[in-house]
């Protein structure tokens, strides 16, 4: 198994779009993939390549020793093969002085909630009808 974690590219945007609407109700559009790409100063796409196929990716923002991970996905076909941990620890493995660590998640996305407090994230807020489809998002907290 071949497992390779980089930036994330212009060319890898169709993939990820796809992925992201296989996920997610409320997505992203390509042109957001684009502008994460360009802005380097402060964000960081990542995608997560498994046999030469796009399986997952994130984009995180990191500022101020503060990190948001922003967007943060695993390809339904390979969910629940610990790649979602995978990419997280590969994620703390590059910002290790971040002093504050946030994230919003679907109330109703229990696997991730799942991941997210095995990594020590912990329940910070609610925000009501945070997506378009009317979900609440869960705000979620990681102190260094």
């Amino acid at each position: 198994m071949n497992v390779v974690f980089r930036r994330m590219q212009k060319k890898d945007i169709r993939d990820v779009y796809e992925i992201e609407l296989d996920l997610f109700d409320d997505c992203w559009s390509k042109a957001s993939f684009l502008h994460e790409i360009k802005n380097s100063s402060y964000s960081f796409p990542f995608v997560l390549i498994l046999n030469e196929t796009i399986v997952g990716y994130c984009v995180c923002w990191f500022y101020q020793n503060e990190l948001h991970i922003g967007n943060f996905a695993i390809k339904s076909d390979f969910q629940g093969k610990g790649l979602g941990k995978l990419l997280m620890e590969k994620i703390f493995e590059l910002f290790p002085k971040y002093t504050e660590a946030y994230l919003e998640v679907d109330v109703s996305n229990n696997a991730a909630i799942s991941l997210y407090l095995k990594f020590g994230f912990k329940i910070l807020s609610t925000r009501k009808t945070y997506y378009e489809n009317g979900e609440d998002a869960l705000v979620m907290v990681k102190y260094n």
